[in-house]
């Protein structure tokens, strides 16, 4: 009996262990709220944002990896951010399911991002609902990178 407790104990540790870091930031980084949200990011070359801003629709369903600075995050509940490279060019970088959430003052961080170039259609009543639900407004530009995975970096 106490062996199989044993077992049951540390396998739902172990459980716990893995899980963490995929929902919340990671503990040990020196910066508050440094750390990984959501999927690993995977793709190792990064696409410069002014080459997607540029010509989102070229990247429409591509997994992509940006890099750059916060520029913007929601204040709501942290499910967009805008990144920025450093002569201006941004774009917006949002969680469509709302699964990656950012702390509300990562502004100023640097960020990888890694994400799905995607069509938005123009507001509508599901996005007015949100919005009222939130109690915030949220951009709605034509193209978003829907995001899988973030990398929250220390400020510049």
């Amino acid at each position: 009996m106490r062996r199989v407790m044993h077992w049951t104990v540390a396998i739902l540790t172990t459980c716990v262990a893995l899980s963490a870091p995929m929902t919340v930031g990671a503990g040990n980084d020196a910066e508050p709220g440094a750390g990984k949200y959501g999927a690993p990011v995977t793709v190792k070359k990064a696409v410069s944002v002014a080459k997607v801003q540029k010509d989102p629709a070229r990247f429409e369903g591509k997994i992509l990896r940006l890099e750059g600075v916060v520029k913007a995050v929601c204040q709501g509940q942290g499910c967009w951010v805008e990144i920025a490279d450093p002569k201006g060019a941004s774009i917006i970088a949002r969680s469509l399911d709302e699964s990656v959430l950012l702390p509300k003052d990562c502004k100023g961080s640097r960020i990888v991002v890694q994400g799905v170039m995607t069509v938005m259609p123009p507001k509508d009543h599901d996005h007015t609902a949100h919005e009222a639900a939130e109690g915030h407004s949220c951009p709605a530009p034509a193209y978003v990178l829907s995001t899988l995975g973030i990398e929250l970096l220390a400020r510049k």
